[in-house]
């Protein structure tokens, strides 16, 4: 039996001061039996030193993959270059999460259970129980809990309490699916809000869309955040008026 790859994909954009703890982070993996794994840094367009960084990770780690933006496009491309190559490597399950060290590694091999389980989908929720954040700024935390609220009523996912996380394992048939059943880019937003496109895109074609509790601590957050927060409420609210060609969704659909 062929052992499952599992690719994670890390979108950057100056992560310089993140990269030593997710060198640290990634020396030990536990993953599920069976598994290998292989990172996909998509480096952003980055101005510091995050490309010399990780091209010296990768020559000494051969499962480090770098795929360099010359310049910023933004989280959505970089999601797609990642999830483009991950297609090409033919893994079986993709991970995407954020290269800030906030996203626990141990978490991993949880998504990826719950892929090799069923899952089409499997995100690892701060909102399940069971999970949580801490060290949030108070500011951050009302952002984060209006969020919740605003796509909950927008777009009702049945099980899906944490919409805005990066940290999720997807089936990579179901990305594959998508990528081939769509005339347009697979994401339109720039923003932090291509992580929410990204899971009513792909929500249509899973038929089973899994929690995994886990806790988000923010103090182990090496890097200043990348999130513009205007931008990325207008982004969220672009989301609404999407043309249905676009966004097979549509509001009020729910998935089981």
């Amino acid at each position: 039996m062929m052992d499952e790859l599992v690719a994670i994909i890390l979108p950057m954009f100056n992560e310089e001061k993140s990269i030593p703890a997710l060198q640290e982070m990634f020396s030990e993996l536990p993953l599920p039996p069976g598994c290998n794994y292989l990172i996909i840094v998509v480096n952003d367009g980055s101005n510091d030193n995050t490309l010399l960084l990780t091209t010296q990770w990768s020559l000494s780690d051969s499962r480090v993959h770098i795929i360099s933006h010359t310049e910023n496009k933004g989280l959505g491309e970089a999601i797609i270059t990642g999830f483009s190559e991950a297609i090409k490597l033919r893994s079986t399950c993709i991970v995407s999460m954020d290269a800030d060290a906030t996203h626990p590694g141990d978490n991993i091999a949880d998504l990826v259970k719950a892929i090799l389980d069923g899952a089409d989908i499997a995100i690892a929720s701060r909102f399940a129980q069971g999970g949580g954040q801490e060290g949030v700024p108070a500011f951050r935390n009302i952002l984060s809990l209006g969020a919740r609220l605003f796509y909950k009523l927008a777009f009702p996912l049945r099980g899906v309490r944490d919409y805005t996380i990066n940290f999720r394992a997807y089936r990579s048939f179901l990305v594959q699916k998508a990528f081939s059943g769509l005339q347009s880019p697979l994401l339109v937003s720039k923003t932090f809000s291509a992580t929410v496109e990204l899971l009513l895109k792909l929500a249509p074609l899973a038929n089973n869309i899994q929690e995994v509790p886990i806790t988000v601590k923010y103090s182990s957050k090496k890097s200043p955040s990348k999130m513009k927060i205007m931008a990325t409420i207008q982004g969220s609210l672009r989301l609404l008026f999407m043309p249905a060609t676009k966004f097979p969704l549509g509001r009020g659909l729910r998935i089981q």
